[in-house]
């Protein structure tokens, strides 16, 4: 891996303030997905491993649990008489799944009616830091700076009413805001600047990046440095953009409006010092993207394009010059980012769609139908099925069109899944 890309890893720890074997926020330390645990018992075969707790409190959504401390921290609805929604953040220790705290976040919310068909709840998975604040947003567009010692709210904005923010369509507001040493960096979309900085400490606005101006997808940011610049990545509703950290100014856009539709939902990966690797659902494909040029303006050529990798929402991994991860044309792939070509796919007999990360070796998949978890040994030479196994209980909160979304987590030699109102801890470390 570049000098530079691994210089970004570790600055994007110490802004988090977590420890390896935490999870702080969305895709782990260097959102990225890619945990750097080892040891992990991941070849169990058709057994599951030891359950070490079950949490059935967690409400509806498809929020996933964040581990910073000896906590864990994660957001969910509460579906009340009349569809009428409130959502919630709660705080449980790690050992033994206990409450510690619960509180809630945002007004009261009327059903949109997309809520009663792919199911209410937030979204974005909370952002933890170590001097004691979480952030995380709802699905109504309240964005939080909570303590994390107790929930207690330090501040709150709106993306619509104080960000003048707009969505492009209607599922809700999704995107997991990054936090960046005293900043957070967030997508409330719309004509006063698609992306926003923050001031963490107090939710003042530094900047709004106001030459780019697309509706916001559903599409968490990344820092980066690309070409030498250091930059926030992310897919809005039309375009892969990079914008400077320190002002926001438009450094290069990649225009992907005749084939974005209905909802851009994936986290762009770095996949090198000057290269991003975008995807997204609804038929729009993949794209691997070359910057160049430096802090005064940038350009950005494509390297390849195609449909053989088209992720909804399941997210991809990029490891030793491959990416793996489900594509709703091929099934789970692995691709080689040279050329963009399959180097092979897992279909028929294969496993179902669904979400991903990785750890110690091995991809775990996460079936959005069932519920079941596979591992798959990381490697070119085909998909090698390692473990399996089925949820001791499924939830019954499920919409008609909801699935088990929520992407799964590994963090301190533990697995976390969630299906809406349950938050399942496996053992990884027991043999």
């Amino acid at each position: 891996m570049p000098n530079r890309i691994v210089s970004l890893s570790v600055a994007m720890l110490m802004a988090c303030n977590a420890t390896a074997a935490d999870w702080p926020q969305w895709r782990g330390p260097t959102r990225d997905d890619k945990s750097t645990e080892t040891g992990l018992n991941k070849a169990f075969g058709d057994k599951a491993p030891p359950l070490v707790w079950k949490f059935d409190k967690a409400g509806v959504g498809y929020s996933g649990p964040s581990i910073v401390g000896g906590k864990v921290y994660l957001t969910g609805g509460t579906v009340k008489e009349k569809d009428k929604h409130t959502d919630e953040a709660f705080c449980l220790d790690e050992k033994t799944g206990k409450q510690l705290w619960r509180v809630t976040i945002g007004a009261e919310y009327d059903d949109s009616g997309a809520d009663k068909s792919w199911g209410g709840g937030p979204r974005a998975n909370p952002t933890v830091t170590a001097d004691g604040h979480v952030y995380l947003l709802g699905i109504r567009g309240d964005i939080y700076c909570l303590k994390a010692a107790d929930g207690s709210v330090v501040w709150t904005k709106n993306y619509t009413k104080d960000l003048s923010g707009k969505l492009m369509s209607g599922w809700g507001f999704s995107e997991s805001p990054l936090v960046d040493g005293d900043h957070i960096v967030c997508v409330p979309g719309g004509k006063a600047g698609t992306l926003a900085k923050l001031d963490r400490k107090t939710g003042s606005v530094v900047w709004r990046s106001t030459d780019v101006t697309d509706d916001a997808g559903y599409a968490s940011i990344v820092r980066a440095n690309l070409a030498g610049v250091d930059q926030y990545v992310v897919l809005t509703a039309k375009n892969v953009v990079g914008v400077a950290v320190d002002s926001g100014k438009l450094l290069w856009s990649y225009d992907c409006s005749s084939k974005y539709k209905v909802a851009v939902i994936p986290t762009p990966v770095i996949v090198g010092a000057d290269l991003v690797y975008a995807t997204s659902g609804y038929g729009a494909g993949c794209d691997l993207i070359k910057i160049s040029g430096g802090a005064s303006g940038q350009k950005a050529e494509k390297v390849f394009a195609n449909k053989d990798v088209v992720n909804h929402h399941g997210g991809v991994i990029f490891k030793d010059g491959y990416i793996y991860g489900h594509s709703d044309t091929k099934g789970w792939i692995c691709q080689d980012i040279k050329d963009g070509s399959i180097k092979w796919e897992w279909k028929r007999g294969g496993f179902e769609k669904g979400s991903c990360t990785y750890a110690d070796g091995a991809l775990f998949c996460y079936g959005e139908a069932t519920g079941d978890l596979v591992t798959l040994e990381v490697t070119t030479e085909g998909p090698k099925q390692i473990g399996k196994f089925k949820l001791p209980e499924r939830t019954k909160l499920l919409r008609p069109s909801g699935k088990a979304w929520a992407h799964p987590v590994v963090s301190n030699g533990k697995l976390y899944l969630r299906d809406q109102d349950l938050l399942y801890c496996f053992d990884l470390q027991s043999k």
